[in-house]
């Protein structure tokens, strides 16, 4: 699927008649992250996690390199992984039924840099530490608050998104795309700095005790009792 979204993405970029691109999900849920459940398969195999990591890494260089407004159209729970896919976009809309959450701290696991980089811009540091060292649930009036949302929509979602997406489409794609590549390039300039020092972190939780707790206590459906080792 991860490598789907990221082919996906990079077709929207060579397709000249997009202009802009709506990301959502299906069934009341936007997204509830990462199969956790897989997560067991993939401590115990370096050479399956590392083609995880790549494809899902392939995803966000995908989202951050498309130089089309990117709007992402969240319905009930947006969370882990698939809340790194709407931080990835330029845009976020929500229902007023919609949960973010990040429950890397109640996994064991670490959030990667890319993820990390895009929470920070958005919230701040002060919240985005919150976020990720409590693991707690956001409803949609609290994402808002915090800028984790740009905005509300109490009616029709998609309706609400489609205003918006028309509105970018109608300006010039040029404009746009220069726009969108030097903000980014200005506000990821020291993410390449910190690939080697990311990937020690991710390594060093990813063998750890409290990591094997983590998922274990997630599929027993029990608190997890972690000990820092």
């Amino acid at each position: 699927m991860w490598v789907s979204i990221a082919e996906a993405f990079e077709a929207c970029e060579y397709d000249k008649n997009v202009r802009a691109v709506i990301l959502t999900g299906a069934g009341g849920c936007f997204s509830a992250g990462a199969d956790i459940s897989e997560f067991s398969e993939l401590s115990a195999n370096p050479e399956l996690r590392k083609a995880y990591d790549v494809a899902f890494d392939r995803v966000v260089k995908a989202m951050d390199e498309i130089t089309k407004p990117v709007i992402a159209a969240i319905d009930g729970y947006c969370v882990g992984g698939g809340l790194g896919l709407a931080i990835a976009c330029d845009f976020r809309f929500a229902t007023p039924g919609s949960y973010f959450c990040i429950p890397a701290a109640r996994l064991g696991i670490v959030y990667g840099v890319s993820d990390t980089r895009n929470l920070m811009n958005l919230v701040g540091l002060a919240q985005a530490k919150r976020i990720l060292f409590s693991a707690e649930y956001l409803d949609t009036k609290r994402a808002e608050q915090i800028g984790l949302v740009d905005e509300m929509v109490d009616d029709n979602l998609y309706k609400g998104v489609c205003e918006f997406t028309k509105q970018l489409a109608s300006n010039a794609p040029l404009s746009i795309s220069a726009s969108k590549q030097l903000l980014n390039r200005i506000v990821n300039r020291r993410a390449e700095d910190l690939a080697d020092f990311e990937n020690a972190l991710i390594a060093e939780a990813a063998e750890s005790e409290d990591y094997k707790e983590g998922v274990a206590a997630f599929s027993e459906k029990r608190s997890p009792k972690f000990k820092g080792q």
